[in-house]
């Protein structure tokens, strides 16, 4: 057993190593676990509130019968024909020339037990305008005849309503309310009105006011010739998406506030709304999220993917440093290390769910350091060198926390990391004579300035 001590002390702590990363792996499902519960209760407030709201419309729906006389042949041996009069319902859409909406936005935290979850409340102001279009028939000599018109808009969840919209058309109020079943309606909100003194060319100016609560983020379907939105809010980490980014856009401290222009030129989203008979899921959109930017179930899981990589290091450290100092560390103290280390990942997901990532990281590894340095100061039966090893902890805590926030440059920064601890160990190690520590014999080498023997001619 002590005829190579450095291999079979190399091999227990590997094997602790594994033990290590199995209970860290319990760590991480405990994490996706809660993940889960926090997205069961954002699914809860969700559905008591209302979901992520797209804003669609308004539209012009004009419902129209065309008559007209077809001639079919009757036999084809004689050519005898017939004209029959035929009459088919059909649909056309007119959307607007212009569509400028203006918003404010607030936030509000809903709770479920432990979870928060963040809703918003909004208020949008649209004017714009409509050009009473020329129905044309479709066959020659076909006749026109109109049927009841509606101004149709839509919002991804109906719930999210807090008051019925405000529609004016033409310098005329008009109720909103839900479309009827019969009428068949792409869009879940309909008003209707009158259009007989309406005549082709005619402008259509309406404006449109709507209080619209939802969860996680707001979008827009960009229907009219020109779309324009502008959107204020005092929530200070909005990440915007969809397929349009803002023109322009101020975040802040206070809030931020952002503005959008799409011309119907670079959007496909009047032929998809045709062509899908008015789906919101499958049409062009830009959008604003309200995602917090510290996931703190998120980060955490980051961090126990880079435990494994903090234990491994960590292990490194005190096994090189019991080499070049000759320090006695056994290896269930080394268990007990990794025990340590370990637990470091399950107090920052359970403080994190009650305090500030920051203060939970702090409060986290300020006790592990603190009780790693005060341990490690009676195990190396020295305080300077336990204050020693505590700064070391210190070093690597603050590196990973540094990886957990810098996302972006967290491979670069990892990988420093790793070369400049190889780089130590190779230093540290370079006047080791590892023959002797792993209880090898060293290779026979001549003495200084000792005769060369040579070697026996060979017997012919």
């Amino acid at each position: 057993m002590n005829k190579h001590p450095l291999i079979n002390k190399t091999a227990v702590i590997g094997f602790l190593i594994v033990v290590l990363f199995l209970a860290l792996a319990v760590v991480r499902g405990l994490v996706h676990e809660r993940t889960q519960n926090r997205d069961a209760a954002v699914t809860d407030v969700t559905h008591a509130h209302a979901g992520a709201q797209t804003l669609v419309g308004p539209v012009l729906h004009l419902p129209y019968t065309e008559t007209f006389t077809r001639t079919v042949v009757v036999d084809a041996a004689t050519g005898a024909r017939r004209e029959d009069t035929l009459t088919e319902a059909r649909v056309a859409f007119v959307f607007p020339e212009t569509l400028d909406t203006k918003g404010r936005l607030t936030t509000d935290l809903r709770w479920r037990g432990i979870f928060p979850v963040r809703v918003y409340t909004s208020h949008h102001d649209t004017v714009g305008r409509f050009v009473w279009p020329v129905v044309a028939p479709r066959e020659k000599g076909g006749q026109i005849v109109l049927g009841q018109p509606r101004v149709i808009m839509g919002v991804s969840d109906l719930r999210g309503l807090m008051s019925p919209p405000v529609l004016k058309l033409a310098g005329q109020q008009l109720p909103v309310g839900s479309s009827p079943t019969t009428a068949e309606l792409p869009l879940p909100l309909s008003a209707t009105f009158d259009s007989a003194a309406f005549k082709p060319g005619d402008a259509l100016d309406f404006t449109l006011g709507l209080d619209l609560a939802g969860t996680g983020s707001i979008a827009w379907a960009p229907l009219a010739g020109d779309n324009r939105v502008s959107l204020v809010s005092a929530w200070p980490h909005p990440s915007f998406g969809g397929n349009f980014l803002p023109r322009s856009r101020s975040v802040g401290a206070s809030g931020f506030e952002a503005s959008w222009s799409v011309p119907s030129l670079s959007t496909q989203a009047q032929q998809k709304f045709l062509a899908s008979g008015g789906k919101v899921f499958v049409m062009d959109s830009f959008s604003v999220s309200l995602d917090d930017p510290v996931d703190v179930y998120r980060l955490t899981d980051r961090a126990t993917k880079y435990g494994m990589m903090f234990i491994v290091l960590t292990f490194a450290a005190f096994f090189v440093l019991e080499m070049v100092k000759r320090w006695r560390i056994h290896p269930m103290q080394y268990l007990m290390i990794g025990a340590a280390l370990v637990l470091f990942f399950l107090l920052l997901l359970s403080l994190s769910e009650q305090l500030d990532f920051l203060w939970a990281y702090l409060i986290a590894s300020a006790g592990c350091i603190a009780l790693l340095t005060h341990y490690l100061g009676h195990v190396l039966g020295s305080a300077r060198a336990g204050l020693g090893m505590g700064g070391l902890l210190v070093a690597l805590y603050g590196v990973l926390y540094g990886i957990l926030m810098s996302e972006d440059s967290a491979l670069m920064m990892g990988s420093l990391l790793l070369f400049g601890v190889l780089a130590a160990i190779m230093v540290a190690t370079r006047k080791i004579d590892w023959y002797n520590v792993m209880g090898s014999e060293p290779r026979p080498t001549a003495p200084q300035g000792s005769p060369q023997t040579p070697s026996p001619e060979p017997v012919v």
